[in-house]
Parts: structure tokens; C-alpha cells; sequence
């Protein structure tokens, strides 16, 4: 949706109070957001990050407005929203690749790839999908699963995109900027992935990027082999309430003899887990918590699939990441 799509449907619902949630790139436009809307409705824009669809804030804050305008995201399809949410998604422009960047995928002889993208890039992988098959390449899109809203899209938490298509590639190619994506793409598959890098109009193999990582989450997930006291927690938000897995967790850590307690939170403040005494915490809700923010917590943080692999709960001892495929919609108690 534009902005002018989404006023009509404001008014399908006869809105007249909306929260306005604003990624911290585009906080700059906040007074011309807020203006542009508040002619017509009263306006609140939330000063708070947030981290995608699945993240709209609790009820105390939703249960105030009639309406959500989420800027920078695609919507999570199968997430059922308490209220309306409206998603203005934000495309990255004006592109332009000399032929000569994609000659790593040559070098390396990779003929058959698997193109995926992060949302604000979807367009972009079009365009380099008939950039890649111009020069010879068979290039294949996968399929998006209920949880992500384009063909070939990935989120932090989940790359069936790339799962989909696996058998069929011999090499993936992200369309995106940073590291956290690809990195996930690569934990999730046996086969190389190569970051497009917009910014720099580059592609980069990730290998090395992705051992770094590797190295630096063991180091990490073995600090928490002798803790006694653990905090499994449930994260609030929508798209990331995970009950039924936090109270397997939980039921995991009573039977190895160790003690547990089960936690609620919409925003993971690595002080509240001090004033806990806990020794290391399980958090069931988005990864990046985990690993963006490790160097926050004073204690171990990980992830569900961590905490299986350090445990012996999981038989596959190679590190993947932990992807959301479902969510709990049960009751938050």
C-alpha cells in the first residue's frame, strides 16, 4: 500500500484514532508522517523501535488507537492482528549494476541460484533476476510460506524462501545490506550464499563472515553449560509469542535437575534478567534478541535451537538458526 491507499481503507473502518510506527531510518519524516495524516485523524506516533510485522506493540498500546500505520515492512499473512494494521512498504530506488559484479558467481561456476531478498529489496531482485539471466544464469525464486508475504522474501526469523528451493540451486544470492540475513540463510542451507550489496554494488561469499559468527555464538552457548538457575521467555508480541515452546523448554530444564522459571516480556531489558539472579536465559521470542544483543546481557542468551543443541535435546549437532514458522495464539497469561 501508498499512503493514499491507506487512507481510504482508514476510512472503510471510519478510523478515528491511529498509532503511526516509524522505523528509526525514516524517524526523520516523522513531522511530515504526522502532518500528512493528522488533518483527517487524531495521530500518536510511537518513539519506540520495533522490528517488523510481527511487532506492533501490547495492548495497552493497540487497545487505544482504531487503527496501526506500519512504515518499512511487508505484513505477516497469517498473523491475526487484534486490530487493523495497514503496512506502507518503503522499496529501494534507482539501481544500476555493472555486469563485471556478478563475476564471483562465474569464478566460483555457479550456474543454477537461488535469489532471495529482505522486503525493502523485493523490487531490486526482480530487476537482478533478469539482470542474472541475461548473462546466462538459471535463476529460481522460491516459494514464500505463510509467514512472509513475496516469493524469494526472508525475514530474520524465517527462510523457507530458501528451504524451498535447495534441492534445485547450487548457490544463493541475497539481495540485501548487512550481515544478519545472510547470515541466517547460510545456517539454514548447505550451500553457499552471496550477499548483493546495494549500497556498495557488490557480491561478497559470507563463508568467512558466517564462521566469525559461528565462532563467536559457541563461545557464547557454552557459558551456559554449568548455569543452574535458567529464565525461559516468552516474548508478548504478535508475531513472536511462542508459549507452547517456552513451556517445553521450561519442562526440559526441571528434568536435567536445574531451576526455571517462565517470563513474559515485549521488550527484553537485559537489567530486568540481573534483578533475576538467573544464570542464563532461554528467549523463545526473535532471534536477533539473542544474538544482535548478546553483548547487552551479563548472562548467556539463547536461542531455542541453542538450547536444544547445547542439551543434547536436538540430535542434529550442526548450528542452524531459530526460525519462526508459527506462532501461539493462545491466551497470554
Amino acid at each position: 500500500m501508498d499512503k493514499e491507499e491507506v487512507l481510504i481503507e482508514l476510512k472503510k473502518i471510519n478510523a478515528k484514532k491511529i498509532l503511526l510506527q516509524i522505523p528509526d531510518g525514516l524517524k526523520p519524516d516523522a513531522f511530515d508522517l504526522f502532518n500528512y495524516f493528522s488533518g483527517l485523524y487524531s495521530v500518536i506516533i510511537s518513539s519506540t523501535s520495533f522490528y517488523g510485522a510481527c511487532d506492533i506493540g501490547n495492548q495497552e498500546v493497540y487497545g487505544k488507537v482504531d487503527a496501526i500505520v506500519q512504515f518499512g515492512h511487508s505484513e505477516i499473512p497469517n498473523i491475526k492482528y487484534p486490530i487493523p494494521v495497514f503496512f506502507i512498504e518503503y522499496f529501494y530506488k534507482n539501481i544500476d549494476l555493472d555486469d563485471s559484479i556478478f563475476d564471483i558467481l562465474k569464478n566460483d561456476k555457479i550456474k543454477n541460484v537461488g535469489l532471495l531478498s529482505s522486503v525493502q529489496y523485493y523490487n531490486e531482485m526482480n530487476y537482478v533476476k533478469t539482470k542474472l539471466e541475461k548473462l546466462g544464469f538459471n535463476v529460481i525464486i522460491g516459494k514464500n510460506d505463510k509467514r512472509l508475504k513475496y516469493p524469494g522474501q526472508v525475514l530474520g526469523c524465517n527462510f523457507s524462501s530458501a528451504h524451498s528451493i535447495s534441492l534445485f540451486v547450487d548457490a544463493y544470492l541475497l539481495v540485501s545490506t548487512g550481515m544478519f540475513h545472510g547470515i541466517g540463510a547460510q545456517l539454514s542451507s548447505d550451500k553457499s550464499v552471496y550477499i548483493l550489496d546495494l549500497n556498495e554494488k557488490s557480491v561478497n561469499n559470507i563463508k568467512d563472515n558466517t564462521d566469525k559468527f559461528l565462532r563467536k555464538r559457541y563461545a557464547k552457548i557454552e557459558r551456559a553449560m554449568d548455569a543452574k538457575k535458567f529464565c525461559v521467555v516468552m516474548d508478548t508480541k504478535i508475531g513472536q509469542y511462542r508459549k507452547k515452546l517456552a513451556e517445553n523448554i521450561h519442562s526440559k530444564i526441571i528434568s536435567m535437575g536445574k531451576d526455571a522459571i517462565l517470563v513474559t516480556t515485549d521488550n527484553a531489558n537485559p537489567l530486568d534478567f540481573e534483578n533475576f539472579m538467573c544464570d542464563a536465559v532461554v528467549f523463545t521470542g526473535c532471534p536477533r534478541v539473542s544474538i544482535d544483543d548478546e553483548d547487552k546481557f551479563k548472562m548467556p542468551v539463547l536461542t531455542p535451537v541453542e538450547f536444544n543443541m547445547l542439551f543434547g535435546f536436538n540430535r542434529n549437532k550442526k548450528y542452524v538458526m531459530d526460525e519462526i514458522v508459527s506462532v501461539d495464539y493462545s491466551p497470554i497469561k
